[in-house]
């Protein structure tokens, strides 16, 4: 019998990635029939694009936070929340791969290496799961436990969490700085993720995909 298409084609089917030419949606894709409606062009396109592997994996980037005041979280201004909704091309399910988050801008220099350990990071999923806790309420994390590493400054998830397209996920940020007369440092974070279409993080990562929903 054949053996099951893999959902990840070799490279040779790549076809320049993002780099090729753009797909009109009417010179007909792989296993596809001419569409006949808006909505067949639409799918058409879809699956050209999965073809080329567009649209597995984005780079999300969490609006601009605002300049925070030191003093922490019962400060005016020393705390702001921003949230994304997440999307995908292909699946009903993505999975957070990893998260970034830099030190965008200071009001004291020069840095003297404390700020990113007084930016808090709090992250929530639908404002119920929180991704960092005690495990038993929410804790948020710092910049410095969870990006300070230069020669890996993402923060990878050993096991990627799974979002429904839709969700949003937030991000509140604190400046914990101590306000101590005029010197204290006001500090612009900034925070992105990356997301990738769930069906292909287990067809890469997670063994065989037709056994995952036994699981």
């Amino acid at each position: 019998m054949p053996g099951r298409t893999p959902l990840v084609r070799p490279p040779r089917f790549a076809q320049g990635g993002g780099a090729a030419d753009a797909f009109d949606g009417m010179s007909g894709a792989p296993a596809v029939p001419t569409p006949n409606s808006r909505r067949g062009r639409e799918l058409q396109i879809q699956y050209a694009d999965d073809e080329r592997g567009r649209f597995t994996e984005r780079v999300f980037i969490f609006p601009q936070f605002a300049d925070l005041n030191p003093g922490g979280a019962f400060v005016a201004g020393a705390q702001q929340a921003q949230t994304i909704q997440i999307m995908s091309n292909r699946t009903s399910f993505v999975r957070l791969v990893a998260l970034r988050g830099i030190l965008q801008n200071t009001s004291v220099l020069p840095v003297s290496g404390l700020e990113l350990a007084q930016l808090q990071l709090r992250l929530q999923i639908n404002g119920e799961e929180d991704l960092t806790t005690s495990g038993q309420q929410s804790n948020p994390a710092s910049f410095a436990t969870l990006f300070a590493e230069q020669t890996a400054p993402w923060f990878w998830f050993a096991c990627p969490p799974r979002l429904r397209v839709g969700d949003i996920l937030q991000a509140t940020v604190t400046n914990v700085s101590p306000a101590v007369g005029g010197s204290s440092a006001i500090l612009t974070p900034e925070v992105a993720c990356r997301i990738v279409d769930d069906e292909w993080w287990r067809a890469l990562y997670g063994g065989d995909a037709e056994n995952q929903d036994a699981l």
